[in-house]
């Protein structure tokens, strides 16, 4: 604004009225633009409670010895010992394989297997991603003397803001199988909705289900829950800190007539991750893994205690990874 003086303008700091919205906007005011975050990629249903999954302890009984060795940038090797009552026990040997990997797109295909010398019995997945958007997935189980078991067999498209899958089991006989088709999809950069239908048979035995989930993701803390007419499953996380990670989870299972509600928690702190939880039918335990460098392995403690079944677990696992040693070789040059 400029005041007219002794033949002179002189200029002010009170800016001029904008135009734009007439005379009756405030002019002391000023128009922003805001910022808003486009949608993101919500993963698929089968990781919609990843994160609270991410804090429960992976229990194991007995002894594992587990050893990796890399033998270059696409190919990695590993041998593994268990000694268990609980699990089948035994030496194996595998391994994954890829050949070559552009932008996220696997030119070809991913092979993961581990075979059992003894039995011959093998696990084999297969991974392929031809174009950035569509993946394909293929879990077997090799039997010498039978017909494989197709664990899974999976086709999942990859949008911007959204995720469709078809997923088919063949877990045995011909009259035994499984198929679910979901999509999930994000309104904005923190809330996706989605749904999953599922269709399966077990002996002639045909069943038909339709579930809706939705989560509500924050930087600190994470709200999911999946509903069906015969399940309900609600998972809640946050981050306390930078080493604490607390979270909890209620499961209500009508077809097998059980509900079940559980506490856990991850803490991480130098080299050191221990999980721990609690269940509502009295189930306790946690898990202490500790990477030692210089002696290039991984230390893992495992314990189960259920008081109303009068049952305890204890297991102890080696982790031998060939990338520590290189790791170890860099910090002392």
């Amino acid at each position: 604004m400029k005041f007219p003086g002794n033949g002179q303008e002189r200029a002010s700091c009170v800016p001029e009225p904008d135009p734009r919205y007439g005379t009756r906007f405030p002019w002391p005011f000023t128009w922003t633009s805001g910022v808003r975050q486009p949608p993101l990629n919500p993963g698929d249903m089968a990781n919609l409670h990843e994160r609270i999954n991410h804090l429960r302890p992976h229990w194991f009984e007995g002894f594992q010895l587990n050893v990796t060795r890399s033998c270059g940038v696409n190919r990695t090797v590993g041998a593994s010992w268990s000694l268990s009552h609980v699990t089948p026990s035994g030496f194996r040997l595998g391994g994954h394989f890829r050949r070559r990997c552009s932008n996220s797109v696997l030119t070809t295909p991913l092979v993961a297997l581990d075979v059992n010398p003894t039995t011959l019995c093998s696990n084999v997945l297969l991974l392929y991603r031809p174009i950035r958007s569509v993946g394909l997935e293929l879990a077997l189980q090799l039997q010498p003397s039978g017909n494989p078991f197709v664990d899974e067999l999976s086709l999942q498209y990859t949008g911007a803001s959204r995720t469709s899958t078809v997923r088919c089991s063949t877990p045995g006989t011909l009259d035994t199988y499984r198929v679910s088709v979901d999509h999930l999809v994000s309104l904005n950069d923190r809330l996706c909705f989605g749904v999953e239908v599922l269709c399966e048979c077990y002996r002639g035995i045909h069943n038909t289900n339709v579930a809706f989930a939705g989560r509500y993701n924050r930087e600190t803390y994470t709200l999911a829950a999946t509903i069906s007419p015969e399940a309900f499953d609600l998972s809640y996380w946050q981050k306390v800190s930078g080493m604490l990670q607390v979270g909890s989870s209620m499961i209500v299972n009508q077809r097998q007539n059980r509900a079940l509600g559980s506490v856990c928690y991850r803490l991480e702190h130098a080299d050191t991750v221990i999980r721990g939880s609690f269940d509502s039918d009295w189930t306790i335990g946690f898990t202490y893994g500790r990477k030692l460098t210089p002696a290039a392995f991984t230390a893992c403690l495992s314990l189960l205690f259920c008081a109303p079944k009068n049952t305890f677990q204890c297991g102890f696992r080696i982790d031998l990874d060939s990338n520590l040693l290189r790791q170890c070789d860099d910090r002392k040059e």
